[in-house]
């Protein structure tokens, strides 16, 4: 015969094998770590925000990054000093320059064709010029001025030797920085390379430019156009008059197809 297990069924009444119908509670701290990470973010991103902007600010106002000098490089005539005045740049951030404004303000110098600008930290500043050629002297009554290639008038900071001159017979008042016609200087430096030895000239809106021949002869020669074949003509007009003893008021070759004397 079987035995009973004495208890077991009263042990399944007391639910010893029932599952609970409670529910236990879970306690977490992701929602407060989550505020507070992100809180802690936005403290660390301002901070470092204030850093940045104390840092800036610090650059911007040290004595180190302003400028209060130039180098200045490729001048002859014009003195350190006029550039770096005429550039502006003293007293003034380095942050702050702006090498094509400052290069256009150097420009502005007469004898100055052209400059460029560098700057380097903290307070470095190059300036380099291309100055003005004088390639004849114009005079215009007792005022004597420089002229370059492209007819610029420039002030005059030298005494030029073997120079050409050439004297404004209408004595037109010129100022610093104006440009002559171009014809005038091209005529002069055409006449001056055919004619080396040549050291003063005259130009008139009248004539041109003209000269005078060693017997004081004056010789009108008008613009650089045919110069090789005016001056061809006038040494065979020169070379007729001296054989045949003619002594001419003047000698006009502005027209080589019909040049004259008086």
């Amino acid at each position: 015969m079987a035995r009973r297990q004495s208890g077991s069924r009263s042990q399944r009444r007391l639910g010893t094998e029932y599952p609970s119908s409670s529910q236990r509670v879970r306690l977490s701290l992701a929602p407060v770590s989550g505020r507070w990470q992100a809180h802690a973010s936005r403290l660390t991103a301002l901070l470092l925000l204030a850093v940045l902007g104390w840092v800036i600010y610090a650059i911007f106002d040290s004595s180190r990054f302003y400028v209060y000098g130039a180098e200045v490089e490729g001048n002859t005539v014009v003195t350190p000093a006029e550039v770096y005045t005429a550039s502006g740049m003293e007293g003034l951030s380095v942050f702050w320059v702006d090498p094509t404004a400052i290069a256009a303000r150097v420009e502005t110098l007469p004898n100055v064709r052209s400059a460029q600008v560098r700057v380097e930290l903290p307070a470095r500043a190059i300036i380099t010029v291309e100055e003005r050629q004088p390639e004849l002297v114009w005079q215009t009554g007792d005022t004597l001025w420089w002229v370059d290639a492209e007819g610029t008038i420039l002030p005059p900071r030298a005494v030029l030797t073997n120079t050409l001159t050439i004297i404004d017979a209408d004595a037109q008042v010129v100022t610093s920085g104006q440009v002559l016609n171009s014809s005038v200087v091209e005529a002069a430096i055409a006449l001056r390379q055919l004619l080396p030895d040549l050291s003063v000239m005259r130009y008139s809106q009248a004539t041109g430019i003209s000269f005078q021949t060693r017997e004081g002869w004056p010789v009108y020669l008008g613009d650089a156009q045919n110069m090789d074949a005016k001056l061809t003509i006038l040494v065979a007009l020169y070379k007729d008059l001296l054989a045949r003893g003619v002594s001419p008021q003047f000698i006009d070759v502005r027209f080589v197809e019909r040049p004259f004397y008086k």
